[in-house]
């Protein structure tokens, strides 16, 4: 008979899932590394909470009864239930593991060009790399943390400064050939190239180094790396901020105007989520983050 007021301790069920998927308490045990015993006594005792007989013993072969094959669904379902949230959970509180974002241009330029080194040196903490344009809300995305560039706060998001920032003015050695910066004048005949859509760097410029000109001609783009390429085919100058565009200088891609550089309000931070199980991996990550931004 039924019994309702019962319900079966869970720990049973795995070996009911296997033995119902097999069709076999060997195979079931064989998987579980116990005993074809020990499955058929688990088996007896989920019954008789149950109250109802779950397998047919009356052919060779195992067979679910109709009872059986109802609660089978019940079993995996449970199953695949707690191994997603356990998931979760070890993500969040257990995993060795951080998923961290960045932009494109950021990942290909610093990150993982060093990321065998961080490798080497971290081998029990697995650093996952996930590229967007986009800043995405690190509480609803599955996120440990992001590598940011702005002025902080962000919601309620840990922030540490992983370096300050600078600009320079960039473009080709030919670029800069011909069209030379002599004069005030020369800046009306130059091609200026945005990276942002937010924000205005070129305007900055213009009213920090009280420069009041029309180019020759504006190139917009959507993201850093769009606008720097765009400067690396010599199609005009670029605001670019440093330590991001070293490399493309010290291999010669591009040139900067002057010597000098200037400091921006903007930096380059860690923003992780609150994590107290994450606090020590948080803090590994944010070194080697300042290394290799000074570097």
């Amino acid at each position: 008979m039924l019994n309702i007021h019962r319900k079966p301790p869970i720990q049973y069920l795995t070996a009911f899932a296997f033995a119902a998927r097999h069709k076999s308490f060997k195979i079931a045990a064989g998987e579980l590394n116990v005993s074809p015993s020990a499955i058929s006594q688990q088996i007896k005792t989920l019954e008789s909470y149950i109250g109802l007989s779950l397998f047919s013993r009356k052919k060779r072969e195992l067979q679910l009864t109709r009872a059986g094959e109802s609660f089978y669904r019940v079993a995996e379902e449970t199953i695949a239930t707690y191994e997603a949230g356990y998931s979760r959970f070890a993500e969040r509180y257990v995993s060795a593991s951080l998923k961290v974002s960045m932009t494109p241009y950021v990942a290909n330029e610093l990150v993982i060009p060093q990321l065998n080194h961080f490798q080497e040196m971290y081998p029990d903490l697995n650093l996952v790399v996930e590229t967007s344009t986009q800043i995405k809300d690190l509480a609803s995305s599955g996120l440990d943390a992001a590598i940011r560039f702005g002025v902080p706060p962000w919601g309620d998001d840990q922030v540490e400064l992983i370096c300050s920032a600078r600009t320079n003015l960039v473009a080709t050695q030919g670029y800069f050939d011909k069209h030379p910066l002599k004069s005030v004048s020369d800046w009306q005949c130059q091609t200026l190239i945005h990276t942002r859509t937010d924000v205005n760097d070129w305007q900055r410029f213009m009213d920090q180094s009280n420069r009041v000109f029309t180019p020759q001609k504006e190139l917009y783009f959507d993201s850093y790396s769009a606008g720097i390429r765009a400067a690396e085919e010599g199609l005009g100058i670029v605001i670019a901020a440093f330590p991001l565009t070293r490399n493309k200088v010290i291999a010669g891609a591009l040139t900067t105007l002057t010597d000098k550089y200037s400091r921006i309000e903007e930096a380059f931070y860690l923003v992780s989520k609150p994590n107290v199980n994450k606090q020590e991996s948080y803090g590994i990550l944010l070194a080697w983050l300042k290394k290799i931004f000074a570097e």
